[in-house]
């Protein structure tokens, strides 16, 4: 059962660990769940519906034409007193005033009436703040795709390298299991000899069956993490790159604290969503700020109306109409609902001021964080490297001492195990700096395919 395990093992590192000529590397993967992802797809049909926004707003200053068409069924009585005639043949013969009286009657008629009408907007506050508004929601969709690649490029780099620690940790269990093996069969075999005592075989027993369940644990891990990793690129088997054992990490990141801050504040595209909210919230308690604010519009109409009656005396009336001229509408009063709004307007206007405040704040402490994360991790990572070699050269040292009997076999376990962990700790260390790395770019708004070419440059320099 344990050498079929052990092969399956094996046959998973070797899929995963295999030629790097042949290996999904991180940019592929970046590249991959940009396609494919169900998460970014979404924001991206999200953005798409943004852009129309700006469509909306050359709308709101073209043209609006309608065309409205009806019919009824009337009964109609119209009457007319005292019509005077210019026609001084029809003045004469309606006698000495000049005037005469006008009546018609449909008892059951058809009503038809068609009519078009062309407005455009000569003036009109709030036709344009409604615009500027548009046009600025459109601009606010691009700047939340930004974002949202960056999240996407975080996300794939966090479960690439995840992925990555995974086959570390289980090559790393794998290559402590053997050692432990090999050191059980060497208690075994030294017990039967009478040279230790059985809890040398006890001890080494216990430490292998312990990295067992470990390993299992291990598989598990990188199963699930694996599997996430497929969940946004589509790729479940392709090998990925690893990490080269002596990876430079000193000069990834350049320039000082307050440098990363100020680009932070400024260049977040949280803050840049926020800039544009609040100049939407502006221009909103603009659209209200001028309590009489005339609308001036050009009009447009063609038209007319039927009467057709259907009776033998029923009469037939028709008007058409055509005009062209300026329409112009003054709010005098509207029962003090155009101020009320503009003071909430107002309010809203302070209230998105303050979260841009808030924001820039927040993209401040990312960068910090993000910051301290890549300096302190790139001293880490030294001190570890150093920590690793030091832990190699106690462990020669512990294997001599078992040899010559100064040292047990549970020194050199011990010593195995330190090995072991401190390697383990190391390969996570690397890949927190790097993640760190990409953090700090997004949080001053630089995280982009450059970044993310040069962190996979360090993958595929092996």
């Amino acid at each position: 059962m344990l050498m079929k395990k052990s092969a399956q093992v094996s046959l998973l590192l070797l899929t995963l660990l295999a030629s790097q000529a042949h290996a999904f590397d991180l940019l592929e993967a970046w590249q991959a769940a940009r396609a494919y992802d169900p998460q970014f797809a979404s924001a991206r049909a999200s953005a798409e519906a943004g852009r129309t926004k700006s469509l909306q707003a050359q709308a709101l200053k073209s043209p609006q034409v309608t065309l409205n068409a009806g019919m009824a069924g009337v009964n109609s009585d119209n009457k007319i007193s005292n019509a005077q005639f210019s026609n001084a043949q029809f003045a004469g013969a309606s006698g000495a005033s000049g005037t005469t009286d006008f009546r018609t009657r449909t008892d059951a008629g058809l009503n038809l009436n068609l009519n078009l009408r062309a407005e455009y907007p000569l003036y009109d506050a709030a036709r344009n703040g409604s615009a500027t508004q548009l046009n600025k929601q459109a601009q606010l969709a691009e700047v939340q795709l930004t974002l949202d690649e960056q999240q996407l490029m975080q996300r794939v780099a966090q479960t690439y390298f995840d992925t990555l620690l995974a086959t570390d940790t289980l090559a790393t269990l794998l290559a402590q299991q053997a050692a432990v093996a090999e050191a059980l069969a060497s208690a075994k075999a030294r017990f039967k000899e009478g040279d230790v005592a059985i809890i040398d075989t006890h001890e080494t027993q216990a430490r292998y069956d312990l990295l067992a369940s470990q390993v299992l644990e291990a598989e598990s891990n990188l199963q699930l993490a694996r599997a996430a990793l497929a969940d946004m690129t589509g790729n479940q088997d392709a090998a990925l790159v690893s990490l080269p054992q002596k990876t430079k990490l000193a000069s990834i990141a350049s320039g000082d604290l307050q440098s990363w801050l100020a680009r932070a504040q400024s260049s977040h595209p949280l803050v840049h969503a926020q800039q544009l909210q609040q100049e939407i919230a502006h221009t909103e308690s603009g659209k209200f700020q001028a309590k009489y604010s005339p609308v001036l519009n050009l009009v447009a109409l063609a038209g007319g109306e039927h009467l057709q009656g259907l009776g033998g005396s029923d009469a037939d009336v028709a008007n058409r109409q055509l005009s062209l001229g300026v329409q112009l509408t003054i709010p005098l009063y509207s029962g003090g609902m155009r101020d009320a709004r503009y003071q909430e307007a107002l309010a809203l206007e302070d209230k998105v001021r303050n979260q841009t405040e808030f924001v820039r704040q927040q993209a401040a402490r990312e960068a910090r964080s993000a910051w301290l994360a890549v300096t302190v991790g790139q001293g880490q990572v030294k001190a570890l490297e150093q920590a690793e070699y030091s832990a190699e050269i106690k462990l020669d040292s512990t294997r001599v001492g078992r040899d010559v009997g100064d040292r047990t076999t549970l020194d050199v376990l011990n010593s195995e195990q330190e090995l072991y962990n401190t390697r383990l700790a190391l390969y996570r260390s690397r890949y927190q700096v790097l993640l760190a790395l990409l953090n700090l770019s997004a949080a001053a708004g630089e995280l982009g395919e450059p970044r993310l070419q040069e962190i996979n440059q360090l993958l595929v320099s092996q």
